[in-house]
């Protein structure tokens, strides 16, 4: 089971128990209009993937025990422009998450990427090129 958090004025995640039940929930955060995150939990807790959309691009960032630190998703293709603010940043509950300046990719690819997530029950995407995060 995948639990989706991204409305902060619900109680209760958004459960997701198959692929087609993910469509509503990034269809969401698609209308809201600008970088927009829904956080995936597998059984509520671990791995988890940020998804972001915003337009016709996205982002996404994994954790589970092959990327203990986070792994976030790279653009090795052509990279989108920065924004005007000179960084990419996308909001989850109205707050600020920063993401590498090369990890936007294509909407669809972030789509197809939450997709095989919640099909594989919580592995991390196959279709998406990543950067691993630093450990602290």
């Amino acid at each position: 089971m995948i639990e989706a958090w991204y409305d902060e004025e619900a109680n209760e995640p958004v459960v997701i128990e198959t692929a087609a039940e993910l469509d509503p929930v990034l269809d969401d955060i698609a209308a809201v209009g600008g970088p927009t995150l829904v956080n995936l939990h597998v059984d509520g807790e671990y791995p988890w993937l940020e998804v972001g959309l915003n337009d016709n691009r996205g982002t996404l960032r994994y954790v589970g025990d092959d990327a203990p630190e986070g792994a976030f998703s790279r653009n090795t293709e052509a990279p989108f422009p920065l924004p005007e603010t000179g960084e990419v940043i996308y909001y989850y509950m109205r707050n600020e998450r920063p993401y590498p300046n090369d990890a936007e990719i294509p909407a669809e690819v972030v789509r197809r990427a939450a997709h095989e997530f919640v099909a594989s029950g919580g592995s991390r995407p196959s279709g998406v090129s990543w950067t691993e995060q630093a450990g602290s």
